[in-house]
């Protein structure tokens, strides 16, 4: 494929509103008990349907506003997150939706912004300002939209305890005149001509487990914080060593070893997204959820399995 047909095939992807679909990171997918249907219930457009145990997106209803991304609890949908994470940097923590007045770095929609990139704008920054138009009105995102930030910016809090102020109109300190409106369309001509660029790969270690953009933002927010609540699981007495666990974990947090006639039960904590699967499918439910102030790896449970010797 000549770099053309990568121009085309990036041109095609960066004019399609919806998110990626990742199915290794969707519950539904997985068959956790009770599965999941957030992205549905959130789509303001109704242009997300449940079908045959995975997710799809309607190319016409789908407006690209982001908020189904920032329910799933599995990051299994997905924006490149690069141009975004850009304009808060080119912003200093400043940004605006695209129908907010005035000038200044913008993204389609605030409910693009996820907690990762809400909490490391805001290590970078410390606080962030955040300006929208009339979402009641928007053919975007809609009114849901001010009460969906509310919820990311709480999430981002849990990574890093940034300030956030959301303004309706222009971003404070903008000026609206011919240069600034001349700079501005400038700028986003040159960020939608880096957009059709193709995305290249992001290198691995040897024997390095692929991690969400997501997820890697809210480890790197987190480890600038004072402290952080992230979610971890704890494993009680009861516990069978089944691998059911470690089948439906989206991020593959959780994993089993066997060492002799035993098992042994590990968690990465950074990669726990607290999304609770693994609570509702344990089969003994001896799984709950809790919060952790260190990101190392922790042992949740060992010992020999009731079925070892069957």
């Amino acid at each position: 494929m000549g770099l053309l047909d990568n121009l085309l095939n990036a041109f095609l992807k960066a004019t399609d509103p919806r998110p990626r679909f990742v199915a290794e990171r969707c519950l539904l997918h997985k068959n956790s008990v009770g599965g999941c249907d957030r992205c549905e219930k959130a789509c303001p457009k109704r242009a997300v349907r449940l079908e045959n145990w995975s997710v799809e997106i309607d190319e016409v209803d789908c407006t690209g506003c982001g908020v189904c991304v920032g329910v799933c609890p599995g990051l299994a949908l997905e924006y490149p997150l690069g141009g975004v994470q850009e304009a808060l940097i080119r912003g200093r923590g400043q940004v605006r939706c695209s129908k907010a007045e005035g000038t200044g770095e913008e993204v389609l929609c605030l409910g693009r912004l996820t907690p990762g990139l809400l909490a490391e704008a805001g290590s970078r920054f410390g606080r962030l300002t955040l300006a929208r138009g009339a979402c009641e009105t928007c053919r975007i995102g809609g009114e849901g939209v001010p009460l969906h930030l509310e919820r990311m910016v709480e999430e981002a809090r849990r990574y890093f305890p940034v300030e956030v102020e959301v303004v309706q109109g222009a971003l404070p300190g903008e000026r609206v005149d011919r240069r600034e409106l001349f700079r501005a369309l400038v700028g986003s001509a040159k960020r939608t001509a880096a957009s059709l660029v193709p995305e290249l790969p992001i290198p691995l270690e040897e024997g390095e487990k692929p991690l969400p953009a997501e997820l890697r933002l809210r480890q790197i927010a987190a480890q600038r914080s004072p402290k952080v609540r992230w979610f971890r699981v704890e494993v009680a007495e009861g516990c069978t060593l089944c691998p059911v666990c470690t089948n439906v974990c989206p991020t593959q947090a959780i994993r089993r070893v066997r060492e002799e006639e035993e098992y042994l039960l590990y968690l990465e904590v950074d990669r726990c997204t607290g999304c609770g699967a693994c609570v509702e499918s344990c089969p003994p439910q001896v799984i709950r959820l809790s919060e952790a102030e260190a990101l190392e790896e922790v042992l949740l449970f060992r010992g020999q399995p009731p079925w070892y010797d069957m």
